[in-house]
This record gives structure tokens, sequence and C-alpha cells, in this order.
């Protein structure tokens, strides 16, 4: 897996982490997606989170998602953030991301799920 990463701070609008990914996202690859997500918005508050993963192939099952996301050390996750992901094409992809959603957001965590960026974007401006 290969992600870029870009931090933007505006003064008006808040903070906003866009990450781009490619290739294949297995529960490592999470894991190193969260470690990078919380170390750029450690000490920001409601940071915009936009994970673009249209580039990226999903190889992880409901099992593997919900020990990657038990694993995690949400305790240090940064509170009010909001995370979306884009999900690639196929929709086994979307249904995997779908699930992993679930499951952060019963961590008390701000994640949405969505095939279209620009319905991502709005999500996170609160327009949606």
């Amino acid at each position: 897996m290969d992600f870029q990463v870009k931090l933007f701070n505006w003064q008006d609008h808040g903070n906003h982490l866009i990450i781009l990914t490619r290739g294949v996202l297995d529960s490592g690859a999470f894991r190193l997606l969260f470690a990078e997500i919380e170390a750029a918005t450690q000490r920001l508050s409601e940071c915009k989170v936009l994970v673009d993963l249209s580039d990226s192939t999903c190889q992880i099952e409901s099992a593997e998602i919900q020990g990657l996301v038990a694993r995690l050390p949400l305790s240090r996750w940064p509170q009010n953030n909001k995370v979306a992901f884009v999900s690639a094409s196929d929709i086994a992809d979307y249904h995997r991301l779908f699930f992993l959603r679930t499951e952060l957001a019963a961590q008390q965590l701000a994640v949405g799920v969505f095939r279209n960026s620009k319905v991502a974007i709005d999500w996170l401006a609160g327009m949606i």
C-alpha cells in the first residue's frame, strides 16, 4: 500500500487531512493508515479527514475488521474528528468499509463511508 498525506489548516474552515491511497489494503495496511491519521491529527481538534480509497483494493474480511478495531489504540484518538472513507467502485470494498465504519462508530467515532468524493466532502462539511 502507498499513501499520500496532505494536512491543511484553514483559519475559517478548520483542519483538514486528505489521504490518497493506492494498492492493496489488508489488516496491516489499515493499522498503518490509522496510525498516520492519529499522528497527523493528534494536536488538532475537530479535524475533518478524507481517506480516498478509490485506487485501492480492500483485502480484509469481517472477522479481521473486528480484530483490527479491537487492537487499535482508540483511547488516544483525537476527539471530535470526522473521518470519511471513499471506497473503490467495487461493491464488495464498499461493504467491507461499511462494516469497518460500523465497528468504529460503536467506539463513538464519527465515521462515514461513501462511494462518491463530493458526497463525502459534503458530509464532512456538515451539509448533509
